[in-house]
């Protein structure tokens, strides 16, 4: 099965599965036709508002934080990276000014963590790169990726097999403003993409 197909399958199964729960208009995929094989697989918590309104990944504040990373590692995001979620769709609740992130519930990262599992058999990632705490905890119903990414420090990784292939799952800082605008989150970032992961990933 393509990505692309795979994609396709995915939105399906969150709108018969999950339409009570989520919009799932909300859906957003990764842009896979120019990515070299075995890419660089960043997965976040899920997409937020502005990734929704724009219908791309990592597109807001966090995104440009993010792409500056990329670039500083010497990197190419169009083809070296394939950014997903552990939830493809953003999880909301409405108020009165609109609609709110919101954590998503037990239910939404089983079927999340099924999706992913098959995303993870299709890409074969060299890298398997965890942004953030959320992520992390998102992860935890894919048991062999989960044990793994546990116990990991930021800035660290770990070499493993998983489905049948080698690859490296590391874990860093989330690129939020909120953690970017502190200086020494910010220099332990800068580190990670410049000294560490681009010997992570073998082009």
């Amino acid at each position: 099965m393509k990505l692309t197909e795979f994609y396709d399958k995915r939105w399906k199964t969150i709108q018969k599965r999950l339409s009570e729960l989520v919009d799932p208009s909300d859906v957003r995929d990764p842009f896979v036709d120019i990515k070299r094989e075995n890419p660089i697989m960043i997965i976040g918590e899920a997409p937020g508002g502005t990734e929704v309104e724009v219908g791309q990944p990592f597109c807001g504040p966090a995104g440009k934080n993010l792409s500056y990373l990329i670039d500083y590692a010497g990197l190419d995001r169009a083809k070296d990276i394939l950014i997903t979620n552990a939830l493809p769709f953003r999880t909301f609740q409405n108020t009165s000014k609109g609609r709110k992130n919101r954590t998503p519930t037990k239910e939404e990262l089983q079927i999340g963590s099924i999706l992913l599992e098959e995303e993870l058999i299709l890409v074969k990632p060299s890298v398997i790169l965890i942004l953030g705490g959320s992520a992390k905890t998102a992860v935890k119903y894919i048991p062999d990726l989960y044990n793994t990414v546990k116990n990991l420090e930021r800035n660290s990784f770990k070499e493993i097999e998983i489905y049948g292939f080698k690859t490296t799952v590391a874990f860093a800082y989330h690129p939020s403003p909120l953690v970017y605008n502190t200086e020494s989150k910010a220099n332990n970032l800068k580190f990670f993409f410049k000294n560490i992961l681009p010997k992570l990933f073998k082009k």
